[in-house]
């Protein structure tokens, strides 16, 4: 991997970041309707994918992670996700995380770009005589309303299941502080050979 792509793995992960939905995750509950929003995007970037993670901590240094795509081949800013987390299982001490993806995105998988990002969020049990419909504030827009799911989870481990959770370890911390030692090591690198090739320089002087 050369410098150039770290950095461009970086700048992805930091639209990741700065990058939010226009609705907002608290407050969630299980089997309850969530309409996503998120600022409207050039027509070039369609179709979408509506990325879904789950990760649930299993010991102090240790996770496992699920991911799916909710829908796919979306050609809008909003979208209601019915009954969540499906198709993701439910797990009360799991985090989930959702993402707005390009569908036809080529590249690595670790730069592709980020339209849209959610905080890690948790889901509880509903609470009975709770509404379960969170559509927020009013809103006028067109809305996708899914019928099913495009695809069934794929874990880490490559296992398609609906319950199981693969090992496989997907924190983004983790990515960005790789990408920040490969560069600190590039640097590294380049300070050694400068320093070799000043003293190759200060024998032929002498």
């Amino acid at each position: 991997m050369k410098l150039r792509d770290s950095i461009l793995i970086f700048s992805q992960l930091w639209v990741a970041v700065v990058a939010d939905f226009r609705n907002g995750f608290s407050n969630t509950t299980r089997g309850s309707d969530l309409l996503l929003r998120w600022d409207p995007i050039n027509s070039t970037d369609y179709p979408l994918v509506i990325h879904c993670r789950l990760i649930n901590q299993t010991s102090e240094y240790g996770a496992n992670s699920l991911e799916v795509n909710v829908t796919n081949g979306l050609n809008a800013s909003s979208f209601l996700w019915k009954s969540l987390p499906y198709p993701l299982p439910y797990l009360g001490t799991a985090k989930y995380e959702v993402e707005i993806w390009p569908q036809n995105w080529v590249g690595p998988r670790a730069a592709v770009p980020v339209f849209a990002s959610s905080p890690y969020f948790t889901i509880s049990e509903l609470d009975e005589g709770v509404n379960t419909n969170d559509l927020g504030e009013s809103f006028n827009g067109t809305v996708v309303i899914p019928s099913k799911p495009t695809n069934q989870p794929i874990s880490n481990g490559g296992v398609n299941n609906n319950t199981a959770i693969a090992a496989g370890l997907v924190v983004p911390v983790v990515v960005i502080l790789a990408v920040f030692v490969f560069i600190w090591m590039q640097q590294r690198q380049k300070r050694i050979l400068d320093e070799k090739k000043k003293q190759r320089e200060d024998l032929y002087i002498d």
